[in-house]
């Protein structure tokens, strides 16, 4: 099957297409894919691809957005999603490092310039989001890295702005910490369907992507579907990390009562936290009292 990989910062993944005066047009954005980030191509309409995504979402891609990749470059790319941690659910997790010289790495920071130049004066070739993979040209130097990006410039980002590989998290309480403070990067971020960035995210692109820089890929949408990590579990069992289901709706349990969602309610519009105690100031009956399931991704 054919494979293709992104090569914009961003782009928007269409539930169907429709074509008026031989022109074809996305209609419905379910999703938003990153630069870096690996496709199945499954048919062509105009200038539109079916396919499927690396945590198995399907729709329709701009062709503009993506280039087509040969197998081995397909394998190169794949190694940050590649899979098997047996602490959690295993074929859902990234594999801890097999050495310390891995050609890949994901930025960290919410929106990170890749610049000509090591230097903050220098141009800006362009603009990466948190979870974008990048591979690694040659060793950190003085503080920056050189990289490449699936668009094929190569430039400089600041060291910390990546997530290496060896310093991943593979210890449940580890995750757990990781997956909230993702989450908690998000926040002041607008409400956007179907959104993923920092320009604008949904309830379950938040939770996706805080799993998902831990190394865990559950489901994009507000359910619990089998065959994906998460499994429901009894309230009462509820820890931080743990995911908190309301009709058409989810989000990240914090502790103490508090979760963590992005909501589309014009009050908050955007990425922010509720209480589930009534005698809190940020507490949201509709929501608190509409609880449908909990779920987790630990055994």
């Amino acid at each position: 099957m054919q494979r293709a990989i992104i090569i914009t910062p961003k782009a928007f993944l269409y539930e169907t297409i429709t074509t008026e005066n031989s022109c074809t047009y996305g209609s419905k954005i379910t999703d938003e894919l990153l630069s870096g980030w690996i496709v199945s191509v499954q048919e062509q309409q105009g200038n539109y691809l079916k396919v499927v995504t690396h945590y198995g979402y399907g729709g329709w891609l701009r062709q503009s957005d993506t280039r087509e990749i040969s197998p081995g470059e397909c394998q190169l790319w794949q190694q940050i999603f590649q899979n098997s941690v047996p602490s959690f659910q295993e074929e859902f997790c990234l594999k801890p490092p097999a050495s310390d010289n891995l050609p890949t790495a994901v930025i960290r920071r919410g929106m990170i310039d890749i610049l000509e130049k090591p230097k903050v004066q220098s141009d800006i070739l362009s603009t990466l989001f948190l979870g974008s993979p990048v591979l690694l040209c040659g060793y950190s130097t003085n503080g920056w890295q050189k990289v490449q990006t699936a668009e094929g410039s190569q430039g400089y980002v600041p060291s910390c702005a990546l997530l290496y590989p060896e310093e991943r998290e593979y210890t449940q309480a580890g995750v757990r910490f990781c997956a909230i403070n993702y989450a908690k990067s998000y926040l002041g971020a607008s409400y956007r369907w179907g959104g993923k960035t920092q320009m604008g995210i949904d309830c379950s692109g938040l939770t996706f992507m805080s799993y998902y820089m831990c190394g865990i890929l559950i489901y994009r949408d507000a359910a619990i579907v089998e065959d994906y990590p998460v499994h429901e579990i009894p309230i009462s069992q509820i820890k931080p990390a743990d995911l908190l289901y309301f009709p058409g709706h989810i989000a990240l349990y914090l502790g103490d009562g508090k979760y963590i969602h992005s909501t589309g309610n014009p009050n908050s519009f955007g990425c922010v936290i509720n209480s589930l105690n009534p005698q809190d100031c940020d507490y949201r009956s509709d929501l608190a009292e509409n609880i449908i399931a909990v779920g987790s991704v630990f055994l």
